[in-house]
């Protein structure tokens, strides 16, 4: 079942998406039902987005038939846009919403790059978060990530096919 946003106080993506919490590079996309920004802090790959619904909700399957019906275009740009952008071998995408504060719904977007060590492609490229989070350093600048982002929100916006979208901006 829907989770109702007002039960949901300590859901860390619902203060991303009202904008309580900082991302780097600001909102990316934003239209009436999914939200994406780039990871935050630390940072563990220049590229990493998260798409997210505006809502809260806790599975794939508590999504409304809109929410559902726009994640599949909606994800194909992104991918595009991504590709486009920071050119990729390939852009995985990853739902668990497990970790502690974020089990509000949330889409990884994340290029695999040509060089990425075999041990950190696929489920392995998730290592990047983990040992990010314990050392508290960033992989990338912030610079480095507000020119991907805003490189990519370009790119969205130049191939717009929806003028209910509410374009992000960088902080």
């Amino acid at each position: 079942m829907p989770v109702d946003t007002a039960s949901a106080a300590g859901c860390l993506t619902c203060r991303l998406n009202r904008g309580d919490l900082p991302s780097p590079g600001g909102v990316i996309y934003q239209d009436d039902l999914w939200q994406m920004q780039h990871d935050i802090e630390p940072i563990a790959l220049v590229g990493w987005l998260i798409l997210k619904p505006l809502r809260h909700v806790e599975a794939f399957a508590d999504l409304t038939p809109e929410e559902a019906t726009a994640f599949g275009p909606l994800t194909r740009r992104i991918t595009r846009a991504m590709t486009d952008v920071l050119r990729p071998t390939k852009i995985y995408l990853s739902l668990y919403a497990e970790a502690v504060g974020f089990a509000h719904l949330h889409v990884h977007l994340i290029p695999r790059y040509a060089d990425t060590p075999p041990e950190r492609r696929g489920p392995g490229i998730f290592e990047y978060l983990r040992e990010n989070k314990a050392s508290g350093q960033n992989r990338g600048t912030i610079a480095e990530v507000e020119h991907a982002t805003g490189a990519i929100r370009q790119t969205l916006r130049a191939s717009d096919e929806d003028r209910r979208v509410k374009w992000g901006h960088a902080p």
